[in-house]
């Protein structure tokens, strides 16, 4: 099966987090995938016009709080040389 996007991304991040923190990187990227398909579901039901406010407000909250916990997974400074564009945009030194 091909990965997605989102897969390749968090495979990217979770190669940032070192070694002893893998178990629950693993764990959260689990969630995280798992949380995009409804999270879509829900924003597309409610641009047609659909009542999934609460749903979709609950479930982005969720994902949110679960994208904070894997960057605070990540290393405060990456090893020297090893920057690229995604890194640097997790911690805030964008080019």
């Amino acid at each position: 099966m091909r990965k997605t996007k989102d897969q390749l991304k968090l495979e990217h991040i979770q190669s940032l987090i070192p070694e002893e923190k893998q178990t629950a990187a693993e764990f959260l990227i689990d969630e995280i995938l798992f949380l995009k398909k409804p999270l879509r579901e829900c924003k597309k039901k409610m641009e047609t016009g659909g009542n999934e406010v609460r749903n979709y407000d609950v479930l982005c909250k969720r994902y949110s709080a679960l994208i904070k916990q894997l960057t605070d997974l990540l290393p405060k400074k990456p090893p020297e040389g090893e920057i690229d564009e995604l890194t640097a945009f997790i911690h805030g030194t964008g080019k």
